[in-house]
């Protein structure tokens, strides 16, 4: 006898019937009569093989639909890659990415932007767009949002207390296909139930549904027309009159017609190319540098009113205020000594023409000369904030300080004395220092290091040294 083949008739019939008894124990009014229908259509082409409902004690409606598949319809249960909505995807999370990294090189300005550097700005964007496209296509490719089931998504579009899936066991004869494995995840991640139908006609439950709305209210109720309602209202011209009521008009009849819509998506594009707009305006407001015609910035200085303005007859030079001390004490000075033989310090106006004294913007400053030089202590005013020193120690006399530094000079390593009161609230006293006065507590710890490298001074000569910050005593 030859077998019966499973027609998608024959699997409605039986899954139907499996309603029937699966609900039968389910609370309902017991004087309601249960609907129990075939080939139902709803607004926007959705389409129900079964629907089975009844009233239950709370006066609700309990409502069960599934959708019956055959060999010859197993392209509605077999996922597609939704490389449309993939697309859109890649395209709204990189122009969200763009703007991310716009804004973040606006707050640090780590690519000016001028109206020179347009077009390299877009090409680096589009380099930067098309990277993180590559990327997010490689990582999100087999996400299950981008596997379309038809069966599936069409369960998305209405609402029903209990839905499942009815298939022909011929449909899918290898146990371990990679459509059957994807269509029971997202039956079981949709809360949809799977039941299967073997040539006995004898249903088996692969997946029950859920007793719980996954999708937390987000559905809509679709009322159901049987094939012949529709029919006559096709009829009528109703369906055409009422598109948007009936939710017909020209109907798509492939199994594509329930993907999801990229509006959304289109939306976030448009507003991250409108904000990398704002970003570039902003940019180009002030910029670092901006071309313009050399004909046109001629005409613009011709009008300008500074050049109806004459020429000065006299010029004041550039030059440092002078901060003021506590206690006046212009006429204090520093010693930078060198083969000092005098007990009393030089006065300050017979060296003033013949300074030792090296800037290097202002930045790093050192006492060099060849003998005995003195400064005023205004001279250390120009100090931009801290300075640092290899200190030696602090003495009061004056010849000990002198043989000190020409005993750290006798190891070729260049030495001077400072006035304590030039940098202290201590009037009295000197601070001898070797080598430079540095920048940073780094520089002059290197300095110090290197001395003991080149073998010029011992650890031990060294231990009682220190870095010391040294700044000038403002009022």
């Amino acid at each position: 006898m030859e077998e019966q083949q499973l027609t998608e008739n024959i699997i409605k019939k039986v899954a139907l019937r499996f309603f029937r008894h699966y609900y039968k124990f389910r609370l309902r009014y017991e004087d309601q009569p249960v609907v129990a229908k075939y080939d139902l259509e709803g607004v926007g082409g959705i389409v129900a093989d079964g629907f089975y409902s009844f009233k239950k004690p709370d006066g609700k409606p309990f409502t069960a639909t599934f959708e019956a598949t055959s060999k010859a319809s197993k392209d509605e249960v077999l996922f597609r890659s939704d490389n449309r909505i993939l697309l859109w995807d890649g395209l709204a999370v990189t122009g969200f990415g763009m703007v991310l990294l716009a804004f973040f090189n606006y707050q640090n300005h780590f690519h000016a932007l001028d109206n020179t550097k347009l077009g390299e700005r877009i090409a680096l964007l589009v380099m930067v767009g098309a990277l993180v496209l590559s990327l997010f296509y490689l990582i999100a490719r087999n996400f299950r949002r981008y596997r379309y089931i038809y069966a599936v998504e069409q369960f998305k579009k209405y609402f029903a207390d209990e839905q499942w899936v009815a298939l022909g066991t011929d449909v899918f004869e290898d146990k371990n296909d990679k459509h059957l494995r994807e269509l029971k995840s997202q039956c079981v991640f949709n809360g949809i139930g799977l039941l299967t139908v073997d040539k006995n006609l004898d249903p088996k439950i692969i997946i029950t549904p859920s007793r719980h709305d996954i999708f937390a209210g987000r559905r809509q109720s679709v009322d159901f027309l049987s094939q012949k309602q529709v029919k006559e209202l096709d009829k009528k011209g109703k369906i055409e009159l009422f598109p948007s009521l009936l939710g017909f008009g020209k109907k798509d009849k492939t199994v594509l017609r329930h993907r999801k819509s990229t509006r959304t998506q289109v939306a976030m594009l448009i507003g991250s190319m409108a904000l990398l707009a704002i970003i570039f305006t902003k940019e180009l407001e002030n910029p670092d540098f901006q071309l313009v015609d050399k004909q046109e910035f001629t005409d613009k200085i011709a009008k300008s009113k500074s050049n109806t303005l004459g020429e000065p007859t006299a010029y004041l030079p550039d030059s440092s205020s002078m901060p003021k001390r506590k206690k006046s004490r212009t006429n204090e000075s520093f010693w930078t000594l060198q083969n000092a033989k005098e007990t009393t310090p030089v006065p300050a106006e017979s060296a003033v023409a013949d300074s030792g004294l090296r800037s290097a913007g202002g930045d790093e400053l050192t006492s060099k000369g060849g003998g005995e030089i003195v400064y005023d202590c205004s001279r250390f005013y120009n100090f931009d904030g801290k300075k640092f020193i290899v200190e030696v120690g602090e003495l009061n006399d004056y010849k000990v300080a002198t043989v000190t530094v020409q005993a750290i000079r006798g190891k070729g390593i260049y030495a001077a004395a400072l006035l304590k009161s030039c940098f202290t609230e201590e009037k009295k006293g000197f601070l001898v220092y070797a080598g430079e006065i540095y920048n940073t507590a780094a520089e002059a710890s290197k300095e110090m290091d290197g001395w003991v490298a080149k073998n010029k001074l011992t650890k031990t000569e060294v231990r009682n040294w220190k870095i010391r910050a040294i700044e000038p005593v403002l009022k």
